[in-house]
């Protein structure tokens, strides 16, 4: 029997619906260099309105469009004008060498693009380009606002982004209107992020990598107080917004956290109204959910992936011990663990196998490339308990293998960085004569300590054999990060070899 429910399109259209019929009056806080600007929805919607007239003006309309820009209410208007005239937004890392802009622009064939003006002399994209700066807005606002946007088929793409290219050249997944939807709805559950009408929401992930995990599109939908955090934010910054604007929800990278608690504890400031931390991309250290808990801050420990449209697995729980597995699966979206032949393996939360998954927002092939996927395979080594929780070993490529056993790199740096006089730590494995791979640490550290003190730290944890523990202790200033916040062990494992061959 066929259904008799109308066709109703889930696409950006819908989403605009909302945000300028029933919440105009709501408010967008949007930090650009220095200044903070702040705009009600209706004035937002206008805005998009405008730039859509300019798209349609400069035969934009309909086509890819590069952004290279962070988290401002510029590129937010980009989000919604691009997709909204039959067009997708191609986010461009702002961090990428000019090579890969260069590269990730001709593969999507972009038209043009929308360019923040601090990051143009690094990139200098070779497409027409529109610099993001005051002449720009004055430019946007001349413009007469179009009256209606066609109803776009929600399969058809709406944002597009690359992934960041650390295990080769940079590979793009498009994401079409309805996944976007679907999974900036599935972000509204309580038993997601729960974000409400009634929430403040500040995005620090950065836009130009997985639509800052599509929060920004959630929390519009339901009317929150949407706070953008501009251009390169430093910890103050963050938590002059975190206080001043009553943020109740913040989403953002552990090595962003850890900043910010480095800064609350130093200045001896406090984190406000804020109920909830949204933590992706890597496992939070122990002590860093210890330090938020002390100021009443819920922590949530989320997992996605390019390839998933962000968030795809979520752990609210209050035990410590818990709260380091990835959690489960959110609505739309599905799990299984599978061996080196494809075999489904059990959920015991014993048993190590890659983490495949498959739903309404996981990428069906990457662009422009003949290979499809029925389960996608994400490279993570896992195991899944009986509840369906998800738990993180490694990243297939960053196990050590020592002497034909493996070494889990997530545990050992999470085990040093919850030492009191760690604030940071990474852990790779250089080659050995003897044993195949050793794993050698890097260390920020908070105060004066040694490789010494560290190990018999770890010994004292009673959590590892003896040959697991690291060789070497290299203490650093400062580990390099990706885009999205990561530790980056690519450019780790660079410098240690540098650091190896000339001490």
């Amino acid at each position: 029997m066929d259904s008799t429910i109308m066709d109703y399109q889930l696409n950006f259209k819908s989403i605009f619906w909302r945000v300028e019929k029933l919440y105009p009056d709501r408010t967008i806080v949007s930090r650009v260099l220095d200044e903070t600007k702040t705009f009600t929805y209706a004035t937002f919607a206008n805005r998009v309105r405008r730039l859509a007239s300019l798209l349609y003006s400069e035969e934009l309309a309909g086509k890819p469009v590069a952004s290279i820009a962070w988290n401002t209410y510029r590129h937010l208007e980009l989000y919604f004008a691009v997709p909204l005239t039959g067009g997708v937004l191609h986010t461009v890392n702002v961090r990428f060498h000019p090579n890969e802009v260069d590269y990730v622009i001709d593969q999507l064939h972009d038209s043009s693009a929308f360019v923040d003006q601090d990051v143009y002399e690094t990139v200098k994209p070779k497409v027409r380009t529109f610099l993001l700066n005051p002449e720009y807005d004055k430019l946007v606002d001349s413009m007469r606002p179009v009256k209606g946007f066609p109803d776009v088929d929600e399969r058809k793409g709406a944002v597009s982004c690359f992934t960041s290219g650390t295990t080769g050249k940079p590979k793009g997944v498009v994401y079409s209107h309805r996944s976007v939807f679907i999974h900036s709805l599935a972000l509204l559950s309580n038993d997601v992020l729960g974000i409400s009408g009634k929430d403040v929401v500040l995005d620090v992930v950065p836009m130009f990598h997985i639509s800052g995990w599509d929060i920004p599109f959630a929390s519009l939908m339901t009317g929150a107080k949407l706070v953008l955090p501009g251009v390169r934010p430093r910890a103050k910054e963050l938590v002059d917004l975190i206080k001043g604007e009553g943020v109740t929800v913040a989403a953002g990278a552990p090595t962003v956290w850890i900043d910010v608690m480095n800064y609350v504890q130093k200045e001896k400031e406090d984190l406000g109204r804020l109920r909830t931390a949204v933590m992706g991309g890597a496992e939070p250290p122990r002590g860093l959910m210890r330090e938020m808990r002390k100021l009443g801050i819920r922590i949530l420990h989320a997992w996605g992936m390019t390839e998933t449209e962000a968030i795809a697995t979520v752990n609210g729980k209050d035990d410590l011990d818990q709260l380091s597995k990835q959690g489960y699966p959110i609505p739309a979206f599905e799990i299984a663990l599978l061996d080196t032949e494809g075999r489904e393996l059990p959920w015991d939360g014993r048993t190590v196998g890659e983490l495949a998954v498959r739903g309404a927002f996981v990428t069906g092939k990457y662009y422009g490339r003949e290979e499809s996927f029925t389960w996608f395979r994400t490279g993570d080594v896992a195991t899944i308990d009986q509840d369906g929780n998800v738990k993180i070993v490694d990243r297939m490529k960053d196990l050590i293998k020592s002497g034909g056993e493996w070494i889990s790199s997530v545990d050992l740096e999470n085990a040093i960085m919850s030492f009191p006089k760690v604030l940071e730590a990474v852990v790779i494995g250089v080659p050995d004569p003897k044993w195949g791979e050793r794993p050698v640490a890097l260390v920020v550290a908070k105060e004066k300590t040694s490789q010494e003190e560290i190990v018999q730290y770890l010994q004292g944890l009673n959590s590892f054999p003896k040959w697991w523990l690291p060789d070497r202790i290299i203490f650093v200033d400062s580990i390099p990060k990706t885009s999205t916040g990561k530790l980056d062990k690519k450019t780790v494992r660079e410098d240690v070899k540098k650091f190896l061959q000339n001490p």
